[in-house]
Protein backbone atom coordinates (compact mmCIF):
# COMPACT_ATOMS: atom_id res chain seq x y z
CA UNK A 1 0.00 0.00 0.00
CA UNK A 2 3.00 2.26 0.10
CA UNK A 3 3.49 2.49 -3.20
CA UNK A 4 -0.11 3.69 -4.04
CA UNK A 5 -0.03 5.61 -1.55
CA UNK A 6 3.54 7.43 -3.28
CA UNK A 7 1.55 7.12 -6.82
CA UNK A 8 -1.08 9.06 -5.28
CA UNK A 9 1.64 11.58 -3.94
CA UNK A 10 3.60 12.06 -7.38
CA UNK A 11 -0.15 12.46 -9.45
CA UNK A 12 -1.07 14.93 -6.80
CA UNK A 13 2.10 17.58 -7.64
CA UNK A 14 2.07 16.72 -11.42
CA UNK A 15 -1.52 17.69 -11.48
CA UNK A 16 -0.27 20.54 -9.27
CA UNK A 17 2.45 21.43 -11.49
CA UNK A 18 0.09 20.97 -14.73
CA UNK A 19 -2.18 23.62 -13.27
CA UNK A 20 0.50 26.31 -12.96
CA UNK A 21 2.23 25.48 -16.37
CA UNK A 22 -1.84 25.97 -17.51
CA UNK A 23 -2.50 28.89 -16.11
CA UNK A 24 0.98 30.08 -17.81
CA UNK A 25 -0.01 29.17 -21.03
CA UNK A 26 -3.54 30.29 -20.81
CA UNK A 27 -1.68 34.22 -20.93
CA UNK A 28 0.02 33.64 -23.81
CA UNK A 29 -0.59 35.14 -27.10
CA UNK A 30 -0.55 31.86 -29.36
CA UNK A 31 -3.69 30.24 -26.62
CA UNK A 32 -5.84 33.92 -27.37
CA UNK A 33 -4.99 33.16 -31.20
CA UNK A 34 -6.54 29.51 -30.79
CA UNK A 35 -9.18 30.71 -29.05
CA UNK A 36 -10.49 32.85 -31.75
CA UNK A 37 -9.96 30.64 -33.94
CA UNK A 38 -10.76 26.97 -32.77
CA UNK A 39 -11.78 25.51 -35.70
CA UNK A 40 -8.43 26.48 -38.08
CA UNK A 41 -4.71 25.53 -37.58
CA UNK A 42 -2.91 28.30 -36.31
CA UNK A 43 0.18 28.09 -37.14
CA UNK A 44 2.97 28.66 -34.65
CA UNK A 45 5.18 32.25 -34.53
CA UNK A 46 8.47 32.41 -33.72
CA UNK A 47 7.54 33.97 -30.30
CA UNK A 48 4.82 30.95 -29.74
CA UNK A 49 8.03 29.07 -28.84
CA UNK A 50 7.56 29.10 -25.21
CA UNK A 51 3.98 28.61 -25.39
CA UNK A 52 4.48 25.49 -27.25
CA UNK A 53 7.15 24.64 -24.39
CA UNK A 54 4.68 24.75 -22.37
CA UNK A 55 2.07 22.70 -24.63
CA UNK A 56 4.74 19.91 -24.65
CA UNK A 57 5.44 19.92 -21.54
CA UNK A 58 1.71 20.00 -19.70
CA UNK A 59 1.43 16.56 -22.90
CA UNK A 60 4.29 14.73 -20.75
CA UNK A 61 2.80 15.54 -17.26
CA UNK A 62 -0.03 14.07 -18.61
CA UNK A 63 1.48 11.24 -19.84
CA UNK A 64 2.93 10.58 -16.90
CA UNK A 65 0.18 11.23 -14.66
CA UNK A 66 -1.89 8.29 -16.41
CA UNK A 67 1.14 6.00 -15.65
CA UNK A 68 0.59 5.99 -12.87
CA UNK A 69 -2.96 6.01 -12.40
CA UNK A 70 -2.41 2.89 -14.50
CA UNK A 71 -0.06 1.62 -11.81
CA UNK A 72 -2.42 2.29 -9.07
CA UNK A 73 -5.27 0.39 -11.15
CA UNK A 74 -3.26 -2.78 -11.69
CA UNK A 75 -1.87 -2.38 -7.57
CA UNK A 76 -5.55 -2.09 -6.96
CA UNK A 77 -6.66 -5.31 -9.36
CA UNK A 78 -3.52 -7.37 -7.31
CA UNK A 79 -4.77 -6.83 -4.03
CA UNK A 80 -8.36 -8.53 -4.82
Amino acid sequence: MEKFTDLSERIKHLKNAREILNEEYKQTDFHEKKVANPRTSVPPSPEDEEAIRLLTTIQRIDHYIKKYQDEQLKILKEQK
